[in-house]
């Protein structure tokens, strides 16, 4: 093997040997070409690893958006069907409906209408509603209606003092905005 190739290298050099023989090439050529292919599969091959990985990122990524994007869809439609089925005429009227609802109608002591002013495609009416006398568990339950109501009530502030006469009871000052389409 080694002849034959210090043959081939002295007629590469210019010297006046015969040429190399076909067997000689061909194994030359055999110990070559794995080199020359594997090479090129080997760096492939590591390319689409990193591109396997890239891919895999991008997709737990588009899986997080996915799982924000149906959270906040089924909110929407929520505040959408919020809106379809608030057909009040003024805020009291929303408050005077949710109020009765818990059963809490004859411990409103004041509703005071603060205003209306216009939002983007919404109008916002304000009020600050004064009830006495709640308990904990009622003023619990009037957050949780508010919250749960067919209207989109939006509470701007809440001030709760105990009672004088009994401190298991509580005033509530809540001031709530309702807000409805043009």
């Amino acid at each position: 093997m080694f002849h034959h190739f210090r043959e081939w290298i002295s007629h590469i050099r210019g010297d006046r040997h015969p040429r190399p023989s076909y067997s000689s090439i061909a194994l030359i050529a055999a110990v070559l070409i794995p080199f020359i292919l594997i090479i090129p599969i080997a760096l492939a091959s590591k390319s689409s690893e990193k591109e396997l990985r890239t891919q895999q990122m991008r997709l737990r990524e588009l899986s997080k958006l996915t799982g924000e994007y149906r959270s906040l869809k089924g909110h929407t439609d929520s505040l959408e069907v919020k809106e379809s089925l608030s057909k009040v005429s003024g805020i009291a009227q929303a408050l005077d409906d949710t109020v009765t609802s818990v059963g809490m109608k004859g411990k409103i002591k004041s509703v005071k209408v603060l205003g209306q002013r216009e939002v983007k495609d919404a109008m916002e009416e304000t009020a600050e509603i004064y009830i006495e006398r709640l308990t904990m568990n009622e003023l619990i339950n009037l957050f949780c209606r508010i919250e749960e109501a067919p209207f989109l009530f939006s509470m701007k502030g809440c001030t709760i003092k105990k009672t004088f006469e009994n401190p298991e009871l509580l005033n509530v000052t809540m001031s709530i905005a309702l807000y409805r389409k043009k």
